[in-house]
Formats: structure tokens, C-alpha cells, sequence
């Protein structure tokens, strides 16, 4: 006690509540800061570039109003914080190496644009994501949704050492279906069925490309100090055709494989049960003649 007033280490409580309102504070600032650079940024960019932005701008003052309460409550010996940020630093070498190489991960990914917001993914490894979407990236890690309502939350560090199939840079994916048709079909009229339900499902390219998107572009490749990224090529008509192959044949049956492109990977499932529908409708026509 020192003239009425309670000492902790040479602190009063009186010192340690305002320095403890004054963190407070300095965590609500750097939200508020967080969401409204996040908010001015979503109009004029795109959002992963306004997330990525808006937190790197919430850490900053964060990290500048720790400095200042520093300075205000305990006065500021830069002898005193350079050995602890030594001390700190190795502490967390030993102690948060996987954090940190998440940490550096996730710098990466924002660098290279491995994966965007939104982006519709595939990572390898176990468990299986699927194909899930992109919803948040933050420094540490990165949160997939996939099609059946699972959320995988990814440290950046597994997900830069893992193999990722992004189906959003792709533009566009084969399906390869087999087939097993009975002799009693000719292969050339089944053929033909198969190719007329192909091209007449709205969502089965090349269906559907824009007119001024017919050209065929070559692979562009984008590349600096930070960044080296791969930008797909526009769609060709003609290197999307729909293809039926013969695969094999047995004594009471031969085994196609019809071949197609599409370029929503999320309705894979449904486009390629329509067309089996359609298609065996029609070749029960066929067997039924």
C-alpha cells in the first residue's frame, strides 16, 4: 500500500484497469478499421484483394496502438523491447513453428494467386475436401465449403503442400462417360443419338461460348518478383467437340466412351444424369424398331 492506493510491482490497479480499457479499445479501433477498409475496398476492387487489405490494415493499428500504450503507460525502452522481441522470436521459432510456416504460406498464396475467393476447389490429401468452394483466406489458414454443407478449415501451410485442382482457372472440364451397348444396337446409330442429346443440352460446350470468345488464345503466363500465375486459355469450339469412342468389346456387348466438355463442374452430377436419361430413352426407341 502506498498512500492508499495498491501496488502490483510497482503498478496500481488503478494503472493496470486503464491499461487493460486501453487494449480494449485499441482491439474494438482495429476491428472498425478492419470493416470499413474491407467496405470502401469492396466497391472499387475485388473482395479477396479487400480482405487481404482490410486485416493487413487491422493488424497495423492494432500493432500501433500496443506501441502507444507502451509508451504512454510504461514508457518506451527500446533496449528492453528489442531483447524481448529476441526472446519472443525464439520463443515462437520453437513453440509456433507450424503457425509460422502457415503464416508465410498464406503471404504466398495471397502473392500467387493460387486459389481466389469463390474459387471452386480439389485439394489431395486426407480427408478428401471434394469439390468445395473458396469462402475465406486469412494469414493462417483457409476455410473450403463443400457441396454437401462440410466446412474444412485448412492450415495455408497443408494447403500450399498439398495438390490442388482449381476448377475456376480451368474454365472448363472433360466428363468422360462409359457406356455398355448391347449388339443388338448398331454402334453408328447409337453414335449419332448420343451426339444429337450432347448438342442440344444447353449446359454441354461448345454450347453456349459467347461469339466473341470463339478464338482460340494461347496459355498466358504472368510473372514478376512475387508473382507467377497461369491464366487459362479462352475456348475453341472446335477442341471442345463432343466425342463418342469405342473402348472395348465383349461377346454380348460393346463398351464406348463418350466424351464431353462442360464448364459449371458443381452440376457435373446433374448434366451427366440428364443426358444418360435422354439418351437411354432414345435407345430404347432404337431397340424397340
Amino acid at each position: 500500500m502506498n498512500d492508499g492506493s495498491l501496488l502490483i510491482d510497482s503498478a496500481t490497479i488503478a494503472n493496470i484497469l486503464a491499461i487493460l480499457a486501453a487494449c480494449a479499445a485499441v482491439i474494438i479501433v482495429a476491428y472498425l478499421c478492419y470493416r470499413l477498409v474491407r467496405a470502401v475496398l469492396m466497391l472499387l476492387t475485388k473482395r479477396s484483394f479487400a480482405r487481404w487489405t482490410a486485416r493487413f490494415a487491422g493488424y497495423i493499428v492494432f500493432l500501433l496502438g500496443i506501441y502507444l500504450i507502451d509508451l504512454w503507460f510504461l514508457g518506451f525502452n527500446i533496449t528492453a523491447l528489442v531483447a524481448s522481441l529476441g526472446i519472443i522470436s525464439i520463443a515462437l521459432a520453437f513453440a509456433s513453428q507450424q503457425i509460422i510456416s502457415s503464416l508465410l504460406a498464406g503471404i504466398l498464396i495471397a502473392f500467387n494467386r493460387t486459389i481466389l475467393l469463390d474459387d471452386w476447389v480439389e485439394v489431395g490429401g486426407l480427408p478428401e475436401t471434394g469439390i468445395s468452394q473458396v469462402k475465406d483466406i486469412t494469414f493462417t489458414r483457409t476455410i473450403l465449403k463443400a457441396r454437401d454443407g462440410r466446412v474444412y478449415i485448412v492450415p495455408n501451410a497443408s494447403l500450399l503442400s498439398s495438390k490442388i485442382v482449381n476448377y475456376s482457372k480451368s474454365g472448363h472440364i472433360e466428363v468422360a462417360l462409359p457406356l455398355t451397348l448391347p449388339y443388338t444396337i448398331p454402334l453408328h446409330e447409337a453414335r449419332e443419338v448420343i451426339l444429337s442429346v450432347l448438342a442440344a443440352h444447353g449446359e454441354i460446350l461448345p454450347n453456349g461460348i459467347p461469339q466473341e470468345k470463339e478464338k482460340r488464345a494461347p496459355p498466358r503466363t504472368h510473372a514478376s518478383f512475387f508473382f507467377q500465375g497461369y491464366t487459362w486459355f479462352t475456348a475453341d469450339p472446335a477442341a471442345l467437340t463432343p466425342r463418342v469412342l469405342l473402348s472395348g468389346m465383349t461377346e454380348d456387348s460393346i463398351k464406348i466412351s463418350v466424351r464431353f466438355w462442360i464448364r459449371d463442374v458443381t452440376r457435373r452430377e446433374e448434366i451427366i444424369s440428364a443426358v444418360l436419361g435422354e439418351v437411354l430413352r432414345q435407345l430404347k426407341m432404337i431397340g424397340q424398331a
